[in-house]
């Protein structure tokens, strides 16, 4: 029951960054064109989706489990990978160039997670 807890949680935030597609435990093909959902726990317990589209990509951090770690995000736009953007919550870039990937992780050593639109 607590997964089915943090998948809702994770797709609220995702439909309040403008996602609204719900997580899966794998990339998952989406509901709509160019775009890709993914999610991971780490071993602390906490865990985190990440969504790419052709503009804007974020990652969201869920209330369970214990992590520390921020929710980290950056992309690849125009040919050049952005800085890194972090919150304790939710990271999100708008790009005003196409996005050719983006990466996503749950604390500043974690393991990335690359998504293409």
């Amino acid at each position: 029951m607590n997964e089915v807890r943090q998948r809702i949680a994770l797709a609220a935030a995702f439909a309040v960054l403008g996602g609204g597609l719900a997580v899966t435990p794998a990339t998952a093909a989406p509901s709509h064109a160019l775009d890709e959902v993914a999610s991971w726990t780490r071993s602390c317990g906490t865990t985190y989706g990440a969504q790419v589209y052709k503009r804007y990509a974020f990652t969201v951090k869920g209330t369970d489990g214990s992590c520390a770690g921020d929710a980290w995000v950056r992309v690849n736009a125009g040919g050049n990978w952005s800085s890194w953007v972090h919150n304790s919550r939710r990271a999100r870039i708008d790009t005003p160039s196409d996005i050719r990937s983006s990466q996503h992780k749950g604390c500043a050593d974690c393991k990335v997670y690359t998504l293409t639109p």
